[in-house]
């Protein structure tokens, strides 16, 4: 019998220290924007904008300490504010340029201010599934950044097109989805009857997913949110019967490009 207390005093403190390990090793990954961002209270209806934001917080807070993670997290916490929170009326007439806030300066902004604040919507479903990839791409080069050069670049990317995403909302409006045109063209003569394809930020060994536009060039249109794109386009060689392929080419699109032109065999 008192062997079998030992055992379990024995079990019991083998279960403690490995829960004090994993309780600190997820407080290890965790800082002042996670902490604010897991206790922000939102409607239901942004609930899943907060889900994609806390993926791709969960991927920040992996990254090792440096300039890189700074520029991300203020980034980060720019584009949420907007989405989550809600600017004051007459954000762009009170400072024109695009700068970067605080989550912390959001709130409590929000909390001083008389006036009735903008106030964030549902994203569509395209923005959300761009989000979404940007965690995914994330998530997947958080866990390799020291072993390859291409993580590190896919990092960055990632980077980018939130800070294009922000941008774009600050200038323009909330998680809008901006009309895109895609001409296939043989030298300079236009050539219909291709499908184009687009990909979200796309770096060598992470893959993410491809997407045809629901129109044919010449051009092909689509609405998409700001963002990073990768575009190519195909079609099949009537005679021969052989899919012909035109250039890759990557783009950002924003307010101030909107078209893009991809030359075919």
């Amino acid at each position: 019998m008192q062997q079998l207390r030992c055992h379990k005093v024995l079990y019991l403190l083998i279960v403690g220290v490995s829960l004090a390990v994993t309780i600190g090793g997820l407080q290890a990954q965790q800082d002042s924007t996670s902490h604010t961002l897991a206790g922000l209270s939102v409607s239901a209806e942004l609930q899943p904008t907060k889900s994609v934001f806390l993926e791709i917080d969960s991927c920040r807070v992996r990254i090792a300490e440096g300039e890189s993670k700074q520029r991300f997290t203020k980034v980060e916490e720019s584009l949420l504010s907007g989405l989550l929170i809600g600017w004051s009326p007459g954000w762009l007439k009170q400072s024109p340029q695009p700068h970067y806030v605080t989550l912390q300066s959001a709130l409590d902004e929000a909390r001083r201010r008389k006036q009735s604040a903008v106030q964030p919507t549902a994203l569509p479903q395209m923005y959300l599934k761009s989000l979404e990839n940007d965690a995914t791409v994330c998530r997947a080069a958080a866990g390799r950044q020291s072993e390859s050069k291409d993580s590190t670049k896919a990092l960055e990317g990632v980077v980018d097109d939130l800070n294009l995403k922000f941008r774009d909302c600050y200038l323009h409006g909330m998680g809008r989805l901006v009309s895109m045109s895609v001409a296939t063209n043989k030298d300079t003569t236009p050539d219909a009857g291709w499908t184009v394809y687009f990909k979200w930020v796309t770096v060598s060994g992470i893959q993410t997913t491809e997407s045809a536009f629901p129109t044919t060039s010449t051009p092909a249109n689509d609405d998409l949110p700001p963002g990073i794109y990768q575009l190519r386009a195909q079609k099949k060689d009537p005679t021969s019967g052989a899919m012909l392929e035109s250039e890759t080419k990557t783009v950002s699109l924003d307010g101030a490009n909107t078209s893009c032109e991809l030359q075919v065999p």
